[in-house]
């Protein structure tokens, strides 16, 4: 009999360059982005290597800088940010999608600031400094994004 809180079995760990990850049963994998590495990147060349075509995404971490994209409707465009600080991922959730061969990861993030004020924003890039953790949920279908020629913007098709 196990002890209250193990499991029975646990999956390897498997390695990407940048990332190590462990399937935590169901549909769901946690992820841990090394210090130093760029997160979108690293988190498209997991579900890459893993085979993810659609899933949700959400975690923790802190990172050393980032650039946050906010989208002007009018202009269909986004303005995009950089913040070169260390700040604290207190919220991140977002998706993964293929647009044609293309793997997406769409991601909105709040980071908290030294002086515990919080920005938020489209995730256009951040670079792990200290831990980044992160929970995979895999969807049972494909999620497929097109783009929206009204919108300007890649949108699941459903």
């Amino acid at each position: 009999m196990q002890p209250t809180g193990q499991h029975p079995t646990t999956a390897p760990t498997v390695r990407g360059a940048t990332w190590s990850a462990r399937h935590i049963g169901g549909p769901n994998h946690v992820v841990s982005v090394n210090t130093g590495e760029e997160l979108i990147a690293a988190l498209t060349d997991f579900a890459i290597s893993q085979g993810i075509s659609g899933g949700a995404i959400r975690g923790i971490g802190a990172v050393g800088r980032a650039t946050l994209l906010f989208r002007d409707p009018d202009a269909l465009t986004y303005v995009d940010r950089e913040f070169d600080e260390q700040m604290e991922i207190a919220g991140l959730q977002g998706n993964i999608a293929r647009k044609g061969e293309e793997t997406l990861i769409h991601i909105h993030t709040t980071l908290g600031r030294q002086d515990y004020s919080a920005i938020a924003g489209h995730l256009k890039e951040a670079w792990i400094r200290g831990a980044g953790e992160f929970f995979v949920t895999v969807a049972e279908a494909p999620l497929e994004k097109q783009l929206d020629p009204e919108l300007g913007l890649n949108i699941l098709t459903l």
